[in-house]
């Protein structure tokens, strides 16, 4: 069969040239944009003749990637705003009880010790808010210094501050020391000493202003103090007796020096203000009191009356 004039056959080998004439090596012929598509679309648009009319054309930076998301910012869907805490619960249901709950208050100790799963056996999650409500009552002491911090193989507790310190065990609770009772305390060994740990917060004297005159008690004695005779340890019989007798209001008014044990008798004595006081196993409570208008009155006879050699009231 003749060819045609003007046509080309088939499979010639010629390049092949658009309606305008250009010739393409492997590219596709440039297409005018459609009606009603935005030109400004990135990406390479598909040729009028290999696009279907019912594919709408993609851009490339709404295309989604493999393995991603398709709820993200550009999908227009609404983002999930979940917490990790929250995505973990509904996941594993079973450990909800344990993930820390979203509070709008302020943290309480409470809530500390949960957090940290509470074991009775740790003895310092009950150390540390009984020593942190005791520093709350009394902010004189100043921010803190050291960590809560065990001493010896006991369960006590310890924490200092800038003024004081504050020492919890489960048999005293939390007590601060501070100044010269401190001091003093710390001088005959503190906690390891007779006196053992405190069992009241440093206490103002009657009568007199907090810096003038103060006391604290221990396991073992108390510890007295003032601007005049400084801090005098006042412990045993010695102790009851004056105890007995009304303290720093009774005759005998304050401790002036540390209570004295004779190691081999056994025998205590003690000065104050205005008189002293002596025990031993042997002899019983003496009491010898210097100013004659403040003689022992009948009721403080009688109470040490009542006292005998093996009489040992507890403090």
């Amino acid at each position: 069969m003749p060819a045609v004039r003007g046509v080309r056959s088939v499979g010639s080998g010629r390049r092949a040239a658009d309606r305008r004439g250009n010739c393409h090596r492997g590219r596709r012929p440039e297409s005018r944009s459609a009606p009603g598509r935005e030109s400004g679309a990135t990406g390479s648009p598909r040729s009028p003749r290999n696009r279907r009319d019912d594919q709408p054309t993609i851009a490339h930076d709404e295309r989604t990637r493999p393995g991603r998301d398709e709820s993200g910012p550009t999908s227009g869907a609404p983002m999930d705003h979940t917490t990790r805490a929250e995505r973990l619960t509904q996941a594993r249901p079973a450990h909800a009880a344990l993930l820390p709950k979203r509070l709008d208050r302020a943290v309480s100790w409470t809530d500390f010790r949960t957090a940290v799963r509470y074991d009775p056996a740790n003895r310092l999650l009950i150390a540390v808010p009984a020593i942190s409500a005791k520093r709350a009552e009394h902010a004189w002491l100043g921010e803190a210094v050291t960590l809560h911090t065990q001493l010896g193989d006991a369960d006590v507790y310890r924490r200092g501050y800038e003024h004081g310190a504050v020492y919890w065990s489960e048999r005293t609770g939390a007590h601060e020391v501070h100044g010269e009772i401190a001091e003093r305390w710390l001088a005959v060994g503190g906690e390891r000493s007779f006196l053992g740990l405190p069992t009241t917060d440093e206490q103002r004297l009657d009568g007199l202003s907090r810096d003038a005159g103060g006391f604290a008690h221990f396991e073992g004695g108390s510890i007295y103090r003032t601007s005049r005779h400084g801090a005098a340890i006042v412990h045993g019989m010695v102790r009851d007796i004056w105890a007995l007798l009304g303290w720093e209001r009774s005759n005998l008014g304050l401790p002036v020096a540390d209570v004295l044990v004779d190691p081999a008798t056994g025998a205590m004595s003690g000065c104050f203000e205005h008189g002293t006081i002596a025990w031993s196993p042997s002899r019983g409570p003496e009491i010898t009191v210097a100013d004659a208008c403040a003689a022992l009155d009948a009721s403080d006879r009688d109470a040490l009356g009542r006292l005998s050699t093996a009489f040992a009231p507890k403090a």
